[in-house]
């Protein structure tokens, strides 16, 4: 029997393992929403209290009895539950109350309620005290996660590159403290040495979609039309920051940590490409391939996250060596499981696609849950290249019984 990570490696090496391996909140795309954990833990019987690791998706912090229980076999580096290396003194916590339950937050999450009662988020992510004052994000109090704020276009009026000097504040655009730095080393030099988990971290967030949102989707568009100079600087802002911060991360990690995932990069909605994909490969492959190229020479995997009817920038990916891809969303047109197994199945590793969060997972019952999911691990588990997880995160209004029945469905479907 493998270890879990020589299982997610062989995987990823397109061999076939003992068993699928299964990726639970390993990033912040393969997550579960706090909601979601805390009513799986109760339908188990575990009262354990709930940790948030996304402040934004409001993501839980999966628990040591859950790994186990579904046999997981990915953890983050950045994880401050057991197993952890870190200690309460590493981070603090604070209760946050989210539709009558308590959740616990990281202190330096900095969120208070405004006069209108919503609650509002302060630039945590900055390094900069003054900028770690403004407001990034909203949350009203019946929603179920934190919203851009305001509507989050802070370079809509630009009309010339020259204009942009330096990137905005952006939640995505991560800039690494030393001692985030040195926590994540400790942490992962932690992990590595006294579990057998594959070990991932996050190295940089995005290129393209993060253009639109700091750009706004009309200004995008008019740009890529008619005034490319604009987005041809804002990406090579976005290759500066992301190579300097993967940098910092790599020498930080890159001995422990097998997997680094990068994006959003969603080039897809639900029913087709976001971009011509020539447009892509002019503007935005050239940069993306430049830090596909760090990761890989420092020895780790590299896994793109990736939403939508993406199919034809499948081939990109890896020819600039990616070689893992996730969510894998088979609910958007053109994006046949058999089809992609089939045609590309031998070049790189589907990291999800394992059960339909948008219509199976929340709304079908337990035994076609079970169904689903075995269909979809047969399809793509042959000759390796597969890494088991929902596509995207379990949202909160996914059932605890129909979770619990798509880890039996792939525990099951997934031996070799």
């Amino acid at each position: 029997m493998k270890t879990p990570r020589e299982r997610v490696i062989t995987a990823l090496q397109h061999k076939e393992p003992d068993r699928v391996p299964v990726d639970l909140g390993g990033h912040e795309s393969s997550g579960i929403h706090c909601l979601a954990l805390k009513r799986l833990l109760r339908y188990l019987g575990l009262d354990e209290e709930v940790r948030i690791c996304d402040p934004i998706q409001l993501l839980g912090e999966v628990p040591e009895s859950l790994l186990k229980k579904f046999n997981v076999d990915v953890i983050n580096i950045g994880r401050t539950i057991s197993p952890t290396g870190l200690t309460e003194n590493d981070v603090k916590f604070r209760e946050y109350r989210l539709l009558n339950e308590t959740f616990y937050i990281p202190e330096d999450i900095d969120i208070f309620v405004g006069e209108d009662g919503r609650d509002y988020m302060r630039a945590w992510f900055a390094t900069d005290p003054e900028k770690r004052k403004t407001v990034v994000a909203v949350r009203p109090p019946s929603t179920l996660f934190f919203e851009p704020y305001p509507f989050y276009t802070p370079l809509k009026d630009v009309k010339s590159a020259s204009e942009i000097k330096e990137l905005p504040l952006h939640p995505w655009l991560t800039e690494y403290s030393k001692e985030q730095l040195d926590l994540l080393r400790k942490n992962a030099k932690w992990l590595y040495e006294n579990t057998d988990y594959a070990l991932l971290g996050r190295g940089f967030a995005s290129l393209f979609e993060i253009t639109i949102y700091l750009l706004g989707h009309v200004t995008w568009a008019k740009c890529l039309r008619s005034n490319r100079g604009v987005i041809e600087r804002l990406v090579d802002l976005l290759l500066e920051h992301n190579k300097e911060q993967l940098k910092k991360f790599l020498n930080a990690v890159g001995e422990y940590v097998q997997i680094v995932v990068f994006g959003g990069e969603d080039l897809g909605s639900q029913i087709g490409p976001n971009i011509n994909p020539k447009d892509w490969r002019e503007l935005y492959k050239p940069a993306l391939k430049e830090l596909v190229d760090l990761i890989k020479k420092s020895g780790c995997y590299a896994l793109i996250h990736s939403c939508g009817s993406i199919k034809p920038f499948i081939e990109d990916f890896i020819e600039i060596g990616i070689d893992a891809w996730n969510p894998v969303q088979i609910s958007a047109r053109n994006m046949d499981p058999r089809e992609l197994k089939r045609e590309f199945g031998d070049e790189i590793t589907f990291w999800g696609g394992g059960c339909d969060t948008q219509h199976v997972l929340p709304h079908a019952t337990p035994e076609k849950v079970k169904q689903h999911v075995k269909e979809l691990v047969t399809i793509f588990k042959e000759g390796g290249g597969f890494v088991f997880c929902q596509v995207h995160n379990i949202e909160a209004d996914a059932p605890p019984e129909n979770i619990v029945a798509m880890y039996e469905a792939v525990n099951k479907a997934g031996v070799y």
